[in-house]
């Protein structure tokens, strides 16, 4: 029995766009990598051979009082994310929080509903062809003031890189 054409067309297309999914999950590192020196690092993308790392401390740009916590990857991601995870105590986070405005430019820390946070996420690039990083800081808290952060016990810090284009 034969489809009737749009139907014939639209599974002909499922099709096609599983194929071309699937030669994708199949590139090569060799083919990613130039890839990614075609229009990735242009596009301010992680090397696709990056390692999940401090990216902070990789950068030469870690401050005092600042703790890696770990780091994340989701290869099952489309934009395959990684994150690193860092954490400063409330003590010091006044100075955390300036070293990563005057660093990075960051906005300063706003107490919105339920907790402390830099607002919507922050891109940073040290120039054209460079890694574009999102910074965040934020933490979920009582409405203290910004002279009564030493009662929190930590604030989070997140830097994160894509590795492909959305």
């Amino acid at each position: 029995m034969s489809l009737p054409l749009p139907q014939h067309a639209t599974r002909f297309l499922l099709l096609a766009s599983f194929s071309s999914a699937s030669v994708l999950a199949q590139q090569t590192p060799a083919q990613a990598l130039a890839e990614w020196e075609v229009q990735g690092r242009t596009d301010g993308l992680a090397r696709p051979d990056i390692e999940c790392q401090d990216f902070l401390q990789a950068m030469g740009r870690k401050p005092p009082g600042l703790q890696y916590v770990g780091c994340s990857q989701d290869d099952a991601s489309y934009i395959k994310p990684m994150e690193a995870h860092y954490r400063v105590s409330g003590a010091q986070e006044a100075q955390g929080e300036a070293y990563l405005r005057e660093t990075f430019g960051m906005p300063a820390l706003r107490y919105v509903c339920c907790g402390w946070s830099n607002g919507a996420p922050y891109y940073w690039r040290d120039g054209p062809d460079t890694v574009r990083y999102q910074t965040g800081m934020g933490v979920e808290s009582l409405p203290y003031e910004r002279d009564e952060w030493p009662r929190i016990e930590a604030f989070n810090v997140t830097v994160e890189v894509l590795r492909q284009s959305p």
